[in-house]
């Protein structure tokens, strides 16, 4: 097929006229902002004609009270391609988070095998193995202990380098606009970054290794799950919960003033775990 002949679809922003792309550009940002602090996990169909939608609908008043006056031909003839849009860009927003993650994880958790295994099976091992201990109790969740030698929860270097690559970042959808995020990192978003590091360890314990693999939806909103219950249990500690809720507020804070990353119930298993010592 010819370049001229090349059909551009209603479902892709090239289809549309400039202020069009502009309004669902901030329509995007504003989905990110309902699937980072609301529903992390939409349902495709509820969510188009949902949050979608109605997220679309209030940016096109907004536009028409402001004045602006939107491209012809387009609207309401081209609505849900418009809402189908909002949803892919959730999908593509999990991508940049497991993007971070992929990038960060292995450096921040060293998984490398020492210099003295030349071995590639026996590096390999050595990975898993690594991997393996940090998803043992959910080690991978905690940072250093504090000064009176207390457990940090939630507070490994990856997830605050991974919610201020993906949050707070520097684009033009970093959802660090919204009074949402400016004062604390939500937790949700904590729950969610944990979740996805979590599956990166997984594909680490597995394979010894990074594979071009997708993420299963359904174990990550099932790591989410207990992670947002692990969350609640550290948040109803007097002792941790005010050493969250601090630490959270300081994230927020090194994301406001422009950093940048450079490079459930307890389970019956003893993954899922934190320390309220």
């Amino acid at each position: 097929m010819a370049k001229a002949d090349v059909v551009v679809r209603p479902t892709t922003l090239a289809f549309f006229g400039p202020l069009w792309c502009k309004l669902l550009d901030e329509a995007k940002r504003r989905v990110r902002l309902h699937v980072a602090t609301e529903v992390p996990f939409l349902c495709h169909e509820m969510a188009i004609d949902g949050i979608c939608m109605e997220i679309l609908v209030e940016m096109v008043i907004k536009y028409e009270e402001e004045g602006l006056e939107l491209e012809a031909g387009y609207y309401p003839e081209h609505k849900r391609s418009m809402a189908t849009i909002l949803y892919n860009d959730t999908q593509t927003f999990r991508s940049e988070i497991k993007k971070a993650a992929v990038r960060i994880v292995p450096f921040e958790y060293c998984l490398y095998p020492p210099e003295n295994i030349e071995d590639n099976a026996e590096q390999i091992e050595f990975v898993k193995k690594k991997a393996a201990q940090l998803l043992e109790g959910a080690r991978y969740l905690r940072g250093d202990v504090d000064s009176l030698g207390r457990a940090s929860n939630f507070a490994h270097p990856a997830l605050k380098k991974i919610c201020l690559a993906v949050y707070y970042c520097a684009s033009s959808k970093s959802l660090r606009q919204f009074i949402e995020f400016q004062t604390s990192v939500p937790n949700k978003v904590l729950a969610l970054v944990a979740a996805i590091v979590r599956s990166v360890l997984m594909m680490f314990k597995k394979h010894g290794a990074i594979k071009n693999e997708s993420l299963c939806g359904e174990e990550v909103e099932d790591a989410y799950n207990n992670l947002t219950s692990l969350i609640d249990q550290v948040w109803h500690d007097s002792y941790h919960g005010n050493k969250l809720e601090r630490m959270l507020r300081e994230w927020a804070r090194a994301g406001m003033t422009g950093y940048s990353v450079r490079e459930t119930a307890r389970s019956e298993t003893d993954e899922w775990q934190v320390v309220l010592d």
